[in-house]
């Protein structure tokens, strides 16, 4: 498993006996006990990985889990539940792109390397052809929808059912398409996120009708799947 960059200093390895009782409060739910916590974690295969998971699951109990955003405004409270939602919901996808392998690069270096074989100048259609291997290769889509797909068939087709979109085939690429959608229109849009909520939501994309039952505490769940998902692969 080739990791490199920030991650490689294996700094919060080095702050296990801190992070790893966060890890397990985290995760409690899917053990017996923090000893069969404790040999799930020593299997997993590598230092590298080990330090990527005392990571993010210590931040998924301090950002998602056990937190809150809090608001001071007059006469409101304290914690709004749309606001709060929807900076979880963008904290657990930041947390599924962190844990991918693949690493960043922009479009140009894209081009530039030798292995996409671009001949400039390049034209406008093969330009269009590069950037949607570009993104199918390096997309942070691409990183959701590997996510998912570590869960068992039966998780994802419970995944998959908890949204319904009319002219989309239910997929778990479609699904991963659509909540990765929702996290790009609030960080590049500031568009709160009220699909993903405490109760079913109804709407549109154009013409089409949308029925999302995902509620933050399902997210929270399949989240917590997959990243023990995440933990049990072994990628060598």
């Amino acid at each position: 498993m080739d990791l490199k960059g920030p991650m490689s200093d294996l700094k919060y390895l080095g702050r296990k006996n801190t992070l790893f009782k966060y890890c397990y409060l985290a995760l409690h739910d899917h053990f017996k006990s923090e000893q069969d916590f404790n040999t799930w974690y020593e299997r997993i295969e590598s230092d590298e990985k080990k330090n990527i998971f005392l990571k993010v699951a210590s931040y998924y109990l301090a950002l998602v889990k056990n937190g809150d955003w809090h608001v001071s405004i007059p006469n409101a409270q304290p914690i709004v539940e749309y606001f709060t939602n929807t900076f979880k919901y963008v904290a657990i996808f930041s947390l599924i792109e962190s844990l991918s392998n693949l690493h960043h690069i922009d479009f140009y270096q894209y081009l530039e390397r030798k292995e996409t074989q671009a001949t400039f100048p390049i034209s406008r259609d093969e330009l269009k052809r590069k950037y949607g291997l570009y993104k199918q290769d390096y997309g942070a889509l691409r990183r959701c929808i590997g996510f998912f797909r570590n869960l068992t068939n039966e998780r994802q087709h419970d995944l998959v059912s908890k949204l319904e979109v009319k002219n989309t085939e239910a997929s778990i690429e479609s699904f991963a398409k659509y909540l990765y959608t929702l996290r790009s229109r609030f960080v590049h849009e500031a568009e709160l996120i009220h699909q993903v909520s405490n109760h079913p939501w109804i709407g549109h994309e154009g013409k089409n009708l949308i029925v999302c039952i995902l509620s933050i505490a399902d997210a929270m769940q399949f989240f917590e799947e997959g990243l023990l998902a995440w933990g049990n692969k072994n990628e060598t």
